[in-house]
């Protein structure tokens, strides 16, 4: 009886994590690109990272912060295609690396 509620308790944690993955939101973005650069992974792939600002709220209180936007596959080859100071409007997934929010381009909006 015991194995099966460590099994049953396992199978909902699981269920769990995958169905709080799929609300993570695209968002549209519509702003000005403060820093592009063109990079290579380890494996010899390019990707792009670009930083916007964004303005956010906590309690009350307005700021400006900088947000990494970052570029694989596909979508680099349009990312070369800008440089700072550019607008940029893209559609984006929304993550967090280390308790940072940061974007992925899915798509660019011309």
């Amino acid at each position: 009886m015991k194995r099966f509620n460590i099994a049953l308790i396992v199978v909902l944690a699981m269920l769990v994590s995958l169905v709080s993955i799929s609300f993570a939101a695209d968002k549209m973005l519509d702003t000005t690109i403060s820093k592009i650069s063109i990079q290579q992974d380890k494996n010899g792939n390019d990707y792009a990272r670009i930083i916007i600002q964004e303005d956010r709220a906590l309690n009350g209180i307005a700021y400006t912060t900088s947000v990494v936007v970052m570029c694989f596959g596909s979508t680099v080859e349009k990312a070369k295609t800008y440089s700072d100071g550019d607008a940029f409007k893209a559609i984006v997934s929304q993550n967090e690396y280390r308790g940072r929010l940061n974007y992925n381009v899915v798509s660019f909006i011309n």
